[in-house]
């Protein structure tokens, strides 16, 4: 979808970029992106935290990132994620995390005409 809005120059916004894992309908089974082993990994290696590790990943693609946080120290590590850069290796390893999960999956469009966001050709 990223390289598609791309192509169309359409600008892509992160809507929660970090999974947000205090959503009040989350579930114990929806994957945590800022738990996975591997972007623990990139951020260890990095001496970075996984949410900056994942700021700085959608950066890299070019989408703008909007992380919440109303915590200052919170907001100013979400700003340090632009004092680095992913190798190209870290970048693969991350692309490949891909669940086709949705944490805010927004039902309440599902009746839309242009549900599942149809274009046209």
């Amino acid at each position: 979808m990223v390289e598609f809005c791309k192509s169309k120059g359409i600008v892509v916004t992160a809507y929660s970029p970090l999974g947000s894992p205090q959503r009040p309908w989350v579930k114990e089974t929806d994957p945590s992106v800022m738990d996975d082993p591997i972007v623990v990994e990139i951020a260890n290696r990095y001496k970075k935290s996984p949410a900056q590790v994942l700021i700085r990943f959608a950066v890299e693609r070019g989408i703008v990132v909007i992380p919440k946080s109303v915590t200052p120290s919170r907001i100013q590590a979400n700003f340090e994620s632009m004092n680095f850069e992913l190798k190209p290796e870290d970048v693969r390893l991350l692309l490949n995390l891909n669940k086709n999960y949705r944490g805010c999956a927004l039902e309440w469009i599902f009746d839309h005409k242009d549900h599942p966001f149809a274009v046209a050709s």
